[in-house]
């Protein structure tokens, strides 16, 4: 059985270039681009978003990726907004991988069910095999005061919300969410068969289920008790925190990248190198390069 612990190391930008023997795969994250034609904050440079998604584009092409995952909050706002970066991830030479994001949905009520399509996305939860690891991407806006459709999941959504309140929980914030029902029964059917077939498992969120944060999904918890219940998890990797988290519990690392909108010139993604002993995290602008080590136990 695998299980994890977490090294934190800085390393040589050379050593994640070099291929290794060990090497299984590589992709990589981009964390809330958040891109809208609109004035700056003093934290969020909206407009700054598309060069540094080109040099983010242009320097993925360097590498032998096997996809490159987005988690969430692709634009910050208007439909429009998706012009304008499409054209870039189209020079992408791998396959694009989305998360949903509560800034994604910050579009005309009447466009809101075209998003997950405008986002190349056939479902708004999924999940794929590469090398004998399952990636599992889910949708925290499943249950939201704002991508909830249909009266039972806006009732469904409400519950929870309620439920999160009267707890007196930090996370009850009107722009998280949580997963359905229906989704969590979904992820444990995917987790079942990761198991059956040996794999080993990376989950993508938006939002955050650990540690403890303002910007966790509602149902935090039970997440973290569908994960810890099978021992093919290793890893749940997510943004939503534009400041970057990190928290491990029963063995299973919980990352959350940094945001790219932030800061006016500084970027923010990763490259992640899956090996048989370790996952490496190169970082680029803000993000901290990373290893988290994998051993038998």
């Amino acid at each position: 059985m695998y299980r994890l612990f977490l090294v934190y190391f800085l390393f040589p930008i050379s050593y994640l270039s070099a291929q290794s023997p060990a090497e299984l795969l590589t992709f990589g994250v981009i964390a809330d681009c958040q891109y809208c034609d609109c004035p700056s904050t003093s934290q969020r440079f909206y407009r700054n978003s598309p060069a540094k998604l080109k040099a983010c584009v242009t320097e993925f092409n360097k590498h032998d990726l096997s996809f490159v995952v987005h988690l969430g909050d692709y634009i910050d706002k208007d439909f429009a907004s998706f012009d304008t970066l499409q054209p870039i991830m189209d020079q992408l030479n791998t396959p694009l991988r989305q998360v949903l994001g509560n800034h994604d949905f910050s579009v005309a009520e009447s466009l809101k069910k075209q998003v997950p399509k405008r986002m190349g996305l056939k479902k708004r939860y999924y999940s794929f095999s590469i090398q004998g690891w399952r990636f599992i991407a889910l949708d925290g806006n499943d249950l939201s005061t704002f991508a909830s459709f249909g009266n039972k999941k806006k009732q469904e959504a409400e519950a929870l919300l309620a439920q999160v309140k009267a707890a007196g929980k930090e996370n009850a914030k009107t722009w998280n969410g949580g997963l359905s029902a229906k989704q969590i029964k979904w992820l444990h059917k995917q987790l079942r068969r990761a198991e059956r077939k040996a794999e080993k498992v990376i989950l993508f969120c938006h939002f955050p289920a650990y540690p403890i944060n303002p910007h966790n999904l509602w149902n935090d918890t039970k997440v973290q008790e569908v994960l810890e219940s099978y021992s093919c998890v290793q890893a749940y990797f997510n943004g939503h925190n534009h400041a970057g988290a990190y928290g491990e519990k029963a063995g299973i690392h919980y990352l959350t990248f940094k945001g790219m909108v932030d800061t006016e010139d500084q970027t923010s993604y990763s490259i992640i190198s899956i090996q048989k002993d370790r996952i490496l995290i190169q970082g680029f602008g803000r993000q901290k390069n990373q290893a988290l080590r994998l051993t038998n136990d």
